[in-house]
């Protein structure tokens, strides 16, 4: 009896256990679905994680984030009495370089065509608030005050913690679209995107430009701006009713009116180291048939206080007037107890410069000024740029020609920022010559090749009729020693033709050079080369001038060409 009831206790328990199985199994499956199907939809789900602005704009608290045309910048604002004060060397570098601050004499600057305005840590904008500060060792200018100054478009969002200014270049219109329900703001493209904000059906969107390089389906997504200033990416299926708005821009870009002259430009440079040489502007003229501009060196800078030696002579300027020529004094850096960087960044010795160069053009009767301010050093041309730009508004109120000279365009001397030059002065003159110099490996001081390029290169930032071409009345006769040692020594134009005579020689024409090229062996066994500047080089570079159009021709310098010359420049001249 015991046995029988065990054994059906146990058969009991096996029914039990059959019939729980398959409730069991499903639960069990049910169980590991949902695992899987959480698994899968944190892997193919959207996101919900979330991007705090902190996080986004990388800022808190007084330190304001810029957005520059819609991308965040390395650089940050600060903000102060409700405005935000952008570092002067962003603003500089990415918005506008004419902002000059002198932080010895505490002066902000800013040249206009017709005056320089000038600013101190107590100016105050119209809102009232202070158009920059000084902190951090650092000035930093209102956005106030550079919207006044640079055709921007500027968008605050200056409450709360997380404080944030916009800076784009205005394009006309804005493209906005309304929402479809609520909906969230993506850091990427992607529902795997962290979500940066939420907007309401009430809102309306501003399309924003992508990212650079960015890889966007912009059949699906669309990058976007809200009204509180909060950017990312909206699903595109959310978007609808896009229309275009327009957005006016109140700037006004200044005119920097230029001069010039009605006829085409033949300028010769007259070296004038005494006054006594003044006298020699009949002899250097007599056979220049077609010459325009005469250009005496007769200012040339002294210390470091804006001062300069004078050989300047009325009865010079009266002379080349009855000749028809316009006067160009020019000035130059050549001295070596001037440090320009050191000199041009006080305002105060700017201002006496330009002065004493003002009331020396009205004492003496100039046309013009030529600035020849030459191994400008990197860290100098903010100061130089500076310079010009006031001497431009000094020579526009008094009706002057501006014109100053640069080196043929080379990796070394990019930063003397052409195109600023040639939007202030009334010409640049290229100085198309010193291909090989003193120093240099034995070579031509104006080939063809060298000069074009001079030519092309300049015009990617100066315009072709405030474009002066110059060129040499000098080469260099090279000499190559036996143990290999080289030098050279200048030569006139007319001194070559007589070297050349002297040894009977025949040189060939190069066509490369676009020059011809003699050589000689001397009695000690060197080897002299020279590269000739005569008739038909110089015909190869007024066809270049020509080609391109250019206001004229700049030639170093008066005395020591060929009389033959001058039938090609009035030819030129002619045929204009």
């Amino acid at each position: 009896m015991t046995n029988q009831n065990e054994d059906g206790e146990h058969e009991m328990r096996s029914r039990k256990k059959k019939q729980r199985s398959p409730l069991f199994a499903l639960l069990l499956f049910a169980f590991f679905l949902g695992l899987g199907g959480t698994a899968a939809y944190r892997r193919y789900g959207p996101s919900s994680e979330r991007m705090t602005e902190e996080a986004l704009y990388g800022v808190r608290g007084e330190r304001t984030a810029i957005m520059y045309e819609y991308e965040l910048q390395k650089a940050t604002a600060i903000c102060r009495d409700q405005e935000a004060y952008l570092p002067i060397e962003w603003v500089q570098t990415i918005l506008n370089k004419r902002f000059y601050w002198d932080a010895e004499e505490g002066l902000l600057l800013y040249a206009l065509p017709d005056q320089v305005v000038r600013m101190t840590l107590e100016s105050r904008g119209e809102s009232g608030r202070a158009l920059c500060v000084e902190e951090r060792d650092k000035l930093w200018l209102s956005a106030e005050l550079v919207e006044t100054y640079t055709g921007i478009r500027v968008e605050r969002f200056l409450d709360g913690d997380v404080k944030r200014i916009f800076i784009s270049i205005p394009h006309g219109e804005d493209r906005v679209s309304g929402v479809r329900g609520n909906t969230v703001l993506r850091s990427r493209p992607s529902i795997k995107g962290s979500i940066v904000g939420e907007v309401s059906e009430e809102e309306r969107l501003r399309s924003i430009p992508d990212h650079p390089n960015a890889v966007t389906d912009t059949k699906r997504w669309r990058r976007v701006m809200t009204k509180g200033g909060v950017t990312g990416y909206v699903r595109l299926r959310k978007l609808y009713a896009e229309e275009t708005v327009p957005y006016r821009s109140t700037f006004e870009e200044p005119v920097y009116r230029s001069k010039r002259l009605e006829e085409p430009i033949v300028l010769g440079w007259h070296q004038v180291t005494t006054k006594e040489a003044n006298q020699g502007i009949d002899s250097v003229t007599a056979s220049a048939k077609g010459l325009t501009v005469i250009s005496p060196t007769w200012f040339s800078l002294r210390g470091n206080e804006g001062e300069y030696q004078s050989l300047a002579n009325r009865s010079y300027v009266e002379a080349a007037h009855r000749k028809g020529l316009k006067v160009w004094a020019l000035i130059d850096n050549f001295d070596d107890s001037v440090t320009l960087g050191a000199m041009l960044k006080r305002s105060s010795v700017r201002e006496r410069l330009i002065e004493n160069l003002m009331r020396d053009a009205e004492n003496f009767g100039l046309d013009g000024i030529n600035v020849d301010f030459e191994l400008l050093r990197r860290d100098a041309v903010k100061q130089y740029l500076q310079f010009i730009r006031e001497l431009s508004v000094a020579c526009r109120r008094r009706e002057l020609y501006l014109s100053v000279d640069v080196p043929n365009p080379a990796p070394y001397n990019a930063h003397y920022d052409r195109e600023e030059l040639g939007v202030f002065c009334d010409y640049v003159i290229n100085m198309g010559y010193d291909e090989h110099t003193g120093g240099d490996p034995m070579g031509s001081t104006s080939s063809i090749g060298f000069f074009r390029a001079g030519i092309t290169d300049t015009l990617k930032e100066v315009p072709a009729d405030k474009l002066i071409a110059g060129v040499p009345f000098y080469t260099r006769i090279w000499k190559k020693e036996r143990n290999g040692k080289e030098s050279s020594e200048i030569v006139t134009m007319r001194g070559a033709e007589k070297w050349m005579e002297q040894y009977r020689l025949h040189p060939e024409w190069n066509e490369e050079s676009g020059q011809y090229v003699g050589s000689r062996v001397t009695d000690d066994g060197s080897v002299q080369w020279i590269w000739m500047e005569e008739e038909r080089s110089m015909a190869l570079k007024l066809e270049a001038i020509r080609a391109h159009a250019l206001a004229g021709i700049a030639c170093w310098k008066l005395g020591i060409e060929k009389n033959e010359i001058w039938e090609l420049m009035s030819d030129e001249k002619s045929t204009e």
